[in-house]
């Protein structure tokens, strides 16, 4: 077992902070081959959900200079902490529904960046 980093206690109370602030229910529904798996159980978390503007952009993003800070139209972003979740992951394919939006908004899952060491970061499109 690798041995924490100083500033991981720090940074695991940094992200609890953050997300008991801007973080929000989802509900993860987990999917194999189109149906519910049967394996992985649906369960709500509280993770912060950035969704983009819903309008076409350029392919490069625009010409906005910060264009790498912001999400391409139509996708969002899920971020995950890990200290909390440490059993939480996903497949391409998952579906995750935001519980508190008006309409109950479906994403699906794209991708799965799990090199942050803070936080899992879900790349999600709209279903």
């Amino acid at each position: 077992m690798p041995i924490a980093a100083r500033y991981h206690e720090l940074r695991n109370r940094v992200v609890a902070t953050v997300d008991d602030k801007l973080a929000e229910p989802v509900r993860l529904s987990f999917m194999k081959n189109g149906q519910t798996d049967p394996d992985r159980l649906q369960r709500q978390i509280d993770a912060m959900l950035r969704t983009g503007e819903e309008k076409p952009v350029g392919s490069d993003g625009g010409s906005d200079k910060t264009w790498r800070t912001k999400i391409a139209a139509g996708q969002a972003e899920l971020r995950v902490d890990r200290a909390k979740y440490p059993d939480v992951d996903f497949e391409k394919g998952d579906a995750i529904r935001a519980m508190s939006r008006p309409g109950e908004p479906l994403f699906e899952v794209l991708s799965v960046n799990r090199r942050d060491h803070s936080r899992l970061i879900v790349r999600l499109g709209q279903k």
